[in-house]
């Protein structure tokens, strides 16, 4: 694994990205963390304060590696004041830039609350998208729904092109139809080498379906199949 990343699916929308010197953990709620390497260092992004994506429990992090650093939405620091009690916080707002000790950390604006990471690191870059994703409701108006488009895709346009090597992206049951509609834009417009579906409420037949419907259809990439919490995949 020496440059490539390991990538293990902890519940919801938390990962844990380990790379050659780095642990990435995104939106931790719950789950299982698997043992740390204390001699690397720890990164903790939370998107935003929603209690799916952010927990008081990262803050218990602090002595598991050398050093502990902390990137959070800038809506968490009104939200909660868990964060007061650690050493090395950093909060991000969209559309701001940040560099921790070699990483590039940018933000996109989420169109539901807080924001998305693309993460440049060990010579990976890395897109998590936190609830940037096309929200489209049965029953809700219209113009609600439009806006919801409209918003996804600008901040779409803002990253179309890259090429990530990893990202995480949503894929939602409740939405029915509409619920791959973010999926579907993403694939179309971003080259990802490995995609991993994510907030998808514990429904892992929804991504065995996408992935098997999706799998020869404008694909950059390999989409990943999640079977269960704390499920790892080694990747180049």
């Amino acid at each position: 694994m020496k440059n490539g990343l390991k990538v293990t699916y902890l519940f919801h929308s938390g990962f844990l990205v380990e790379t050659e010197n780095s642990y990435l953990l995104f939106d931790y709620w719950k789950g299982q963390i698997p043992e740390l390497d204390a001699k690397k260092a720890l990164f903790v992004f939370a998107s935003h304060a929603h209690h799916d994506h952010y927990s008081k429990e990262i803050f218990k992090l602090e002595n598991r590696c050398v050093s502990v650093t902390y990137i959070l939405s800038s809506d968490i620091k009104k939200a909660s004041g868990y964060w007061k009690k650690a050493e090395n916080v950093h909060f991000i707002a969209p559309h701001e830039s940040l560099e921790i000790e070699g990483m590039e950390i940018n933000t996109l604006t989420s169109t539901d609350e807080g924001v998305a990471f693309v993460v440049r690191v060990d010579g990976h870059q890395i897109y998590h998208a936190g609830d940037l994703h096309w929200w489209h409701w049965p029953g809700e108006p219209e113009e609600d729904n439009t806006w919801h488009k409209n918003a996804f895709q600008k901040e779409m346009s803002y990253i179309a092109g890259q090429k990530m090597d990893c990202a995480f992206v949503p894929l939602d049951p409740r939405q029915e139809e509409a619920g791959s509609w973010g999926m579907d834009y993403y694939l179309k417009n971003v080259p990802s080498r490995y995609v991993f579906p994510m907030h998808f409420w514990e429904d892992y037949k929804m991504v065995q379906t996408y992935i098997e419907d999706k799998e020869r259809k404008y694909l950059t990439g390999k989409l990943m199949c999640i079977t269960a919490p704390g499920e790892y995949f080694v990747i180049d």
